[in-house]
């Protein structure tokens, strides 16, 4: 899609948008270049929320005033590598989830910045870099505590110092695998549950005498691991 049909498209997608929801936004641009993610090797940012506030009288955050940025450029080097994009869904998708960042800047509130935060450690964790292995904590967990994000689900369980079975909660069903004894720090990909896609991060707990020491956070492992039955563990 040309620069000038993204341009027009984005304009009439925002005015479709009711009022009620853009209230507070400026509106909408559409820059012609390409922005590369400011850490991530080949990511390419697809739209920004520009927010500037304006304090109260108080000293408070007070008004909070934002500009969503597309970035045309972004979504062509996108293209490049997905013959298949469909451009409308992913500028839809893009100014939705922009909009959504200006209305958490207006109410004080973090849950989508966290959100993106541990989406870019999960793409670090993907791609073989340095990653923060508890980066799934930060995004709401459902009822049986696991974490969904991009396709994967993120189970905790924490052991004490000398368990060598972690038990976990999965769809209904309770599950254990196997843990050596000299790990401190897992993460194991479960391979016979969620297609592969399920992980438990399991965490021993260090002794008092080491807590009190205040010694380096565990080695990170990964493995994979076969889950069974508890019942039949």
């Amino acid at each position: 899609m040309r620069y000038e049909a993204f341009r027009a498209l984005a304009g009439r997608m925002y005015d479709e948008i009711p009022a009620a929801f853009r209230v507070g936004i400026s509106g909408v641009t559409a820059e012609r270049d390409a922005k590369g993610h400011p850490t991530l090797p080949n990511i390419w940012t697809l739209g920004e929320c520009v927010t500037e506030y304006w304090p109260d009288s108080l000293g408070g955050l007070g008004y909070a005033r934002s500009e969503i940025v597309l970035y045309h450029g972004s979504f062509e080097r996108l293209a490049a590598d997905d013959a298949g994009l469909e451009w409308k869904a992913e500028l839809w998708e893009t100014m939705l989830h922009e909009l959504l960042h200006h209305r958490e800047a207006a109410a004080d509130e973090d849950g989508l910045d966290l959100f993106d935060w541990a989406a870019d450690q999960n793409f670090r964790r993907l791609a073989g870099l340095d990653f923060d292995p508890f980066f799934h904590r930060v995004v709401p967990a459902d009822l049986d505590g696991a974490v969904r994000l991009e396709g994967e689900t993120f189970v905790d369980v924490r052991l004490e110092s000398r368990t060598t079975e972690a038990t976990f909660v999965w769809r209904g069903g309770t599950w254990s695998l196997r843990v050596p004894s000299e790990i401190g720090l897992l993460w194991a990909r479960v391979r016979n549950l969620a297609g592969g896609r399920l992980w438990v991060i399991v965490e021993r707990r260090r002794s008092w005498w080491r807590r009190v020491g205040g010694p380096p956070r565990h080695e990170l492992w990964v493995l994979d691991r076969r889950a069974l039955p508890a019942a039949a563990a």
